[in-house]
């Protein structure tokens, strides 16, 4: 695979966006390409910043939160407070569209950008 899929859903739960673990399609990625994925974090909040937020239809605030779990997650959907959802303790709003896909590569650059690095960590060959 390729891209990465962001499912909208995910902002509403506190086990979305793979309840904040790097997803296996990243990891496999990687590995294919020799890039030493362990070398720094998956960067779930700014992928999702730059790529599911602009995209949803809805009006929309979303907060990081320092957790093992999601670490981002929608606090207003159109004005109305979503917290309890995060939780299955209220009714979820329809969020449109259903996902977007990230190219891996794209994936790559944010992380890399995060870490502060230029070139990925290589655990053998790396062929973009």
């Amino acid at each position: 695979m390729t891209e990465l899929t962001l499912f909208s859903r995910d902002l509403l739960s506190k086990w979305g966006f793979n309840d904040g673990d790097d997803p296996e399609d990243w990891l496999d990625w990687c590995d294919d390409r020799g890039i030493d994925h362990n070398a720094f974090d998956f960067p779930w909040a700014a992928i999702v910043r730059k790529h599911l937020v602009p995209a949803i239809e809805q009006d929309l605030t979303v907060v990081d939160i320092e957790t093992i779990h999601n670490p981002i997650r929608a606090e207003t959907v159109n004005g109305a407070d979503v917290r309890e959802a995060w939780y299955g303790r209220a009714e979820e709003p329809a969020l449109t569209p259903d996902h977007v896909d990230v190219p891996m590569v794209e994936v790559l650059q944010l992380a890399l950008a995060e870490a502060g690095l230029t070139d990925p960590p290589r655990s053998g060959v790396v062929t973009l």
